[in-house]
């Protein structure tokens, strides 16, 4: 799972998005989520969230793509 810790530090996502992911990370509302949803899907979701940022859609919800990276954080961080 080490491959999903050097997956998240090749994300180039903005710098407040990843201070409120990291804010999130520490409660356990993160964690459960990491273990509710496998891994892949949560990449794959966040995935898509950033490619509604990235393309100003009006589907997108920042708060979501904080509890998804959260998650993402929570995860790789029970693996190491």
């Amino acid at each position: 799972m080490s491959d999903l810790t050097t997956h998240l530090n090749h994300l180039r996502r903005p710098g407040l998005l990843v201070r409120a992911a990291t804010m999130a990370c520490e409660t356990g509302d993160a964690h459960r989520r990491a273990k509710r949803r496998p891994v892949t899907k949560l990449l794959a979701e966040e995935e898509l969230l950033n490619a509604a940022r990235m393309g100003g859609g009006m589907g997108y919800s920042p708060t979501r793509h904080v509890q998804v990276m959260s998650a993402l954080l929570a995860a790789a961080r029970a693996v190491n």
